[in-house]
């Protein structure tokens, strides 16, 4: 899955994996994806994003940013889908 144009998470049995995109160095090269960081949970993972996203936009107070990060956990929390947060029957 796509998240924006620099990342994307795949996942297999053990691991959900967060890749960025390598932009190549040389014209003759291709861009390529590189794993970064791993996971137990797809929500661990965009957690992680949003750690990374919200500490790149140049934030100045430390209060603003906490703000910002826990408005973005509530959203990952309140999403439907994924496996950790699916309820039983």
């Amino acid at each position: 899955m796509l998240i924006g144009d620099k990342y994307k998470v795949e996942s297999d049995t053990l691991n959900v994996t967060l890749y960025y995109k390598q932009k190549p160095r040389k014209s003759s090269e291709v861009e390529r994806w590189r794993p970064f960081a791993y996971f137990s949970s797809p929500k661990c993972a965009l957690k992680h994003l949003i750690n990374l996203e919200v500490m790149e936009t140049g934030l100045t107070d430390l209060k603003s940013v906490v703000e910002k990060i826990d408005e973005l956990y509530r959203l990952v929390d309140t999403l439907k889908g994924l496996p950790e947060l699916q309820r039983p029957a």
